[in-house]
């Protein structure tokens, strides 16, 4: 049974009120990041249902998927980007919005401490070693959630030459055929690619392609190819042999957990 938040949800709705009562230009990246926080969430409810889960685990889970970004607000009002690089962490800041504004007083400790670690780490490269099981969970379905939703609201931004905002893709250099060799080949590798190792568009796409062997959940990878959006992303990269050989890798692993999920073992 999904719990009943309709109370938080009319809670995050009123706050970003004020956020948004802001110039044209400024608006549309607040209202960028609330409608990709209702997208997440929806998110969190397909990948939620999908999984044998507490009424408890379940309300973290998605009281964490509607909070996540909680903290990009304020990020944008101050910094006027969403590159935590290049100003603060949002999920830190998300966290401790939380419990300022005293968001979740209505809930048990227990749940009030999980959804704001969750908000805190749903961002980090790799979730650290001991989180109770319940944060855990809650935090992979938020950044599966998360993911989903980044891929089309960015790949519509990217073209061959580069994107049309530097807010949306955090002011990296274009070039039609640039990139950084390092980002590749971590790619090609399976390893895990940082912001801090982006220096030009391209090298962002190959960041979220590299996603595609992170996501958590195999009913995460059905929703993924469902929606055509990696196929979408792939289409935005150069016309180089090495990317090929990016398409191909990326291809053969969608291929690969989809055969082993077989549409029904979900993060067993």
């Amino acid at each position: 049974m999904v719990p009943d938040i309709t109370l938080y949800q009319k809670w995050f709705e009123q706050y970003v009120v004020p956020y948004a009562q802001t110039d044209s230009e400024d608006r549309q990246y607040i209202d960028l990041k609330r409608d990709h926080t209702l997208r997440v969430f929806d998110n969190a409810k397909q990948i939620s249902a999908s999984l044998s889960l507490t009424s408890r685990d379940m309300k973290v889970a998605l009281l964490g998927a509607l909070f996540h970004d909680v903290g990009r607000f304020e990020q944008f009002r101050m910094y006027k980007t969403y590159s935590d690089r290049n100003s603060v962490n949002h999920g830190l800041l998300g966290s401790r919005i939380l419990k300022y504004e005293n968001v979740l007083a209505k809930e048990p400790k227990e749940i009030q401490h999980a959804v704001r670690a969750t908000v805190a780490m749903h961002n980090k490269l790799a979730l650290p070693k001991g989180l109770p099981e319940h944060i855990r969970i809650a935090t992979n379905i938020v950044r599966d959630s998360d993911k989903l939703d980044i891929f089309p609201v960015l790949v519509s931004n990217f073209t061959h030459d580069g994107s049309k905002s530097d807010v949306v893709t955090m002011g990296l250099e274009e070039g039609a055929t640039k990139y950084t060799r390092q980002v590749l080949y971590k790619l090609l590798h399976g390893e895990s690619i940082r912001y801090d190792d982006m220096r030009y568009v391209n090298d962002f796409k190959l960041l979220l392609a590299s996603w595609v062997f992170g996501l958590e959940y195999g009913v995460s990878m059905q929703l993924l190819h469902q929606r055509g959006i990696m196929e979408r992303l792939l289409d935005t990269l150069p016309a180089l042999p090495e990317m090929e050989k990016v398409k191909r890798v990326v291809r053969e692993e969608m291929e690969r957990v989809l055969a082993e999920d077989c549409f029904g073992e979900e993060g067993e």
